[in-house]
């Protein structure tokens, strides 16, 4: 499912405020038992900064609420 744009895109104005919201508070934002912090260390450690990091667990954070 590849789309152009913002990896959001396809979601409404509430839906992209709850997922927001739920992952500052730490909860779970997709697959059951990966946090957002638990993304992006990992990837923080594979692409060599903590901003690369987070731009990846966003990124995954929205495809996988997309779906």
């Amino acid at each position: 499912m590849a789309t152009k744009g913002k990896p959001s895109s396809g979601l409404t104005k509430k839906q992209k405020s709850s997922t927001v919201k739920a992952a500052k508070k730490g909860k779970d934002i997709g697959k059951k038992g990966k946090n957002f912090d638990k993304v992006a260390a990992k990837a923080a450690k594979k692409y060599g900064s903590k901003e690369a990091g987070e731009r990846v667990a966003a990124a995954a954070m929205w495809k996988n609420k997309r779906r």
